[in-house]
């Protein structure tokens, strides 16, 4: 239970934070730490290397103003012998080693003779446990030598300071570890109580209530965006929901109407003997109601590969006055028949990258919904023509119309102007929302507008490519 609990605890986000923050705080720490340890021993050495170069010009300016080596060292000697800083200890040697002049207990600084070269080393007297910073050069004197003087000077002042700066380094990291892990802490509480709310709320959320939505919390910051955003992908979710919902009550109404009427066809029919003529009837009509059902079922299946983005676009180089003069041919009897007005005002020769079946689907649908709500003895107009690089297509009846605060609905699935409608008239609603999509999956775009007059015109337009 224990375990169960340390596990749970260092896998909680504010605990994780904590510790990444304190991991690097503690890091840029030990860094900033050393360099400017670094930095301080660096310095006080460049210090006393100066300090000793100074000393040896005197000592050498001492000699040249006595004309002797042993008076000049003398001299020196008086004169530092009461420094207290950086009491520095000196040794003059010949070339070739014998000692000129020497402060006291100097070989037990630097037991070692002249070296081939200048140079700074750190030593240590065995007697006093002292760290020693020696500089060694050459000179001549009346055109003597070279001589070799070698000065020295103790370091403990600046051991004391940097021994004391490391003290206090190391003392400061448990202090600067417990408050790293406190404001840690502290700071990661606020984020962690809004994820623990956001995911209370999410988990009440369910499809019966995808209404619901996460508080915004204050501020400005990352977690305000992830909220945002799901709250905006749970206003598509409860959209989709919605259109799922009103589609499923749509097909079954669609559905349920014509299988009934199917089945009323049916039981008429059996009711009692009837002769073959009264058979063929009822057979005929019940096959024209099948056909209805199965163009409405291939409709919904076209529909929903446009959802799932399966569908399969046999793109080629398509003359759109041609597919617009074929369905013009195709419609003209049935325009006819109602003694319709039925004619092309204006058809240019526009090529275009088309599926060619899907066009014919769309002008198909276009044309039979003018025919279908247009009167007797009243007119439709077509019309193809190049406008900004598109190719416009426009149906223009003057039918019944379609109200103004129903046009920005009619593209929808399902949806129908006059739903008491009923007989031939009478469609699934779903032509309209197919050539939508037909349009829009050509990178095209469709409107309607009512006419000054009476009627609707349909503007259709293609990109020419």
């Amino acid at each position: 239970m224990l375990s169960k609990l340390k596990v749970q605890f260092f896998s909680r986000l504010d605990v994780k934070l904590a510790v990444f923050y304190t991991v690097a705080l503690l890091l840029i720490s030990l860094i900033l730490s050393s360099f400017f340890y670094y930095r301080l021993q660096h310095n006080f050495l460049k210090q006393i290397d100066r300090i000793l170069k100074d000393e040896v010009t005197e000592l050498t300016l001492e000699i040249e103003e006595d004309h002797d080596i042993v008076k000049g060292c003398k001299e020196f000697f008086e004169d530092i012998s009461y420094r207290e800083s950086y009491p520095v200890f000196f040794r003059v040697m010949t070339h070739d080693g014998v000692s000129l002049w020497e402060s006291e207990n100097f070989s037990t600084i630097l037991s070692d003779g002249i070296k081939e070269k200048k140079h700074f080393t750190v030593t240590v007297d065995q007697r006093k446990k002292l760290r020693y910073r020696i500089y060694e050069t050459r000179f001549t004197f009346n055109d003597q030598g070279p001589f070799v003087v070698q000065m020295a000077t103790k370091t403990k002042r600046a051991d004391k300071i940097l021994e004391n700066s490391l003290q206090n380094i190391f003392s400061a990291i448990p202090v600067v570890f417990l408050l790293s892990i406190c404001c840690g802490m502290y700071i990661a509480q606020k984020p962690r109580k809004i994820l623990q709310n956001i995911t209370a709320v999410t988990r009440r959320i369910t499809s019966q209530n995808l209404a619901e939505r996460l508080p915004l919390p204050p501020g400005q910051d990352e977690i305000r965006d992830l909220t945002l955003t799901i709250n905006f992908m749970l206003d598509n979710i409860e959209s989709s929901f919605d259109e799922i919902k009103q589609f499923t009550a749509d097909v079954s109404h669609e559905l349920r109407n014509p299988l009934s009427a199917v089945k009323g066809e049916i039981e008429v029919a059996v009711s009692r003997k009837r002769d073959a003529a009264d058979y063929r009837e009822t057979l005929h009509n019940c096959l024209e109601r099948i056909d209805n059902l199965i163009k409405m079922v291939n409709d919904l299946f076209l529909i929903s590969r446009f959802d799932a983005k399966k569908y399969d676009l046999k793109l080629s180089r398509i003359n759109l006055a041609g597919l617009l003069r074929e369905m013009y041919i195709f419609f003209l009897p049935i325009a006819r028949e109602k003694h319709i007005h039925f004619v092309i005002k204006r058809c240019d020769t526009l090529f275009a990258s088309v599926d060619r079946h899907k066009i014919l689907q769309l002008l198909s649908n276009l044309m039979d919904n003018a025919v279908k709500f247009t009167p007797d003895n009243e007119s439709i107009t077509l019309s193809l023509i190049e406008h900004r690089h598109e190719a416009e297509l426009r149906v223009s009846d003057s039918g019944i119309g379609i109200p103004e605060g129903d046009l920005k609905n009619i593209f929808k699935r399902f949806y129908q102007v006059d739903p008491s409608r009923s007989g031939d008239d009478r469609g699934a609603g779903l032509g309209l929302h197919i050539c939508k999509r037909i349009v829009e999956v050509h990178g095209g775009s469709i409107s309607a507008v009512r006419n000054k007059t009476k009627g609707v015109t349909f503007t259709v337009r293609l990109p020419l490519k």
